[in-house]
């Protein structure tokens, strides 16, 4: 397999935004040096990123449950996510989380599924892919009682004071389509100032598509965008940027 230039940390390659193009999606990614990590939200999609990973060298897996569907977690889901993630092409537990925005499972549901998974996390030695919206007070209590051994914040979104929280125990930060929209300087000032050696670029595919794609479905050849503008952030090259964040990848994952 060629070597990678730029690895995607964060997609959903198993959406029905693909369903009509999949083959040739993953082809074209493959084709820029892109590797990808698609990350499971419920059972079902945990299953489905494993099947992708398992017949693509370039595709790996994260396996979980999402805030949105965690009122399905339970002692027979877990088990089942411990059997999943026994495969040596899964390299997470996430999405995994918390979601105070859309509710769509009780808050303390949420917050039991999210410590209980941190914890499945922890005995199996991987590093876990978190969701935060809008429930950060409670995020950062959860992370500070309930220390994951390693892991990324998903679609950071804040200003450099969170980023330095986050930073502060001990987890990379997920850098993706919303660095490029106009309104987001404060996510691009903490950018600016975030340790490139604690970033990791990912899409969020089918969603959040960076300019100048932005309202188009999104997919993982669109990280170079988000890279792009990092380097513009930090006055260097792209190639820099690759490089770096590729090996953050490569050490946080274990791929």
């Amino acid at each position: 397999m060629p070597e990678l230039e730029l690895i995607d940390t964060h997609a959903h390659l198993d959406s029905s935004d693909y369903s009509d193009d999949r083959a040739a999606l993953i082809a074209r990614t493959f084709a820029e040096r892109i590797g990808v990590i698609t990350v499971g939200v419920d059972l079902e999609s945990s299953e489905a990123a494993l099947k992708l990973a398992q017949h693509h060298k370039f595709i790996w897996a994260g396996v979980g449950i999402h805030p949105h569907e965690a009122r399905t977690f339970n002692a027979q889901v877990e088990k089942r996510l411990r059997e999943l993630a026994t495969d040596p092409k899964v390299v997470a537990i996430g999405e995994i989380g918390l979601d105070y925005y859309r509710d769509l499972s009780p808050r303390s549901v949420q917050r039991d599924a999210f410590v209980e998974q941190i914890e499945l996390a922890n005995e199996l030695d991987l590093p876990v892919i978190i969701h935060n919206r809008e429930s950060t007070k409670d995020m950062l209590a959860i992370l500070r009682r309930h220390r994951p051994k390693r892991g990324v914040i998903h679609s950071f979104f804040g200003d450099i004071d969170l980023a330095r929280e986050f930073l502060k125990l001990g987890l990379y930060l997920g850098i993706g389509g919303p660095l490029t929209f106009k309104k987001n300087d404060i996510l691009r000032d903490a950018v600016s100032q975030i340790p490139l050696d604690r970033i990791l670029l990912e899409t969020d595919s089918p969603y959040l598509t960076p300019v100048p794609y932005r309202g188009k479905r999104n997919e993982p050849v669109y990280v170079r965008y988000v890279a792009e503008e990092i380097a513009r952030l930090k006055g260097i090259s792209p190639e820099q940027v690759a490089v770096i964040t590729t090996q953050n990848a490569r050490q946080l994952f274990g791929i």
